[in-house]
């Protein structure tokens, strides 16, 4: 499968199960930040391939 498309799915996943945690707690816990600090990781690397591979 082409990581071009594989890595914005999983930062869409990894903030959807961030924003569910938050929702869920009621507030945002270190648990949270972390999910949402992954599924920031994964779009900036999806955004880096996009730039750089034709």
């Amino acid at each position: 499968m082409n990581p071009r498309w594989i890595f914005p799915v999983l930062a869409l996943a990894f903030a959807l199960m961030a924003l569910w945690r938050t929702l869920r707690n009621g507030r945002l816990d270190p648990a949270s930040r972390t999910w949402f600090t992954v599924a920031l990781i994964f779009s900036a690397v999806s955004y880096w391939l996009h730039r750089t591979t034709p």
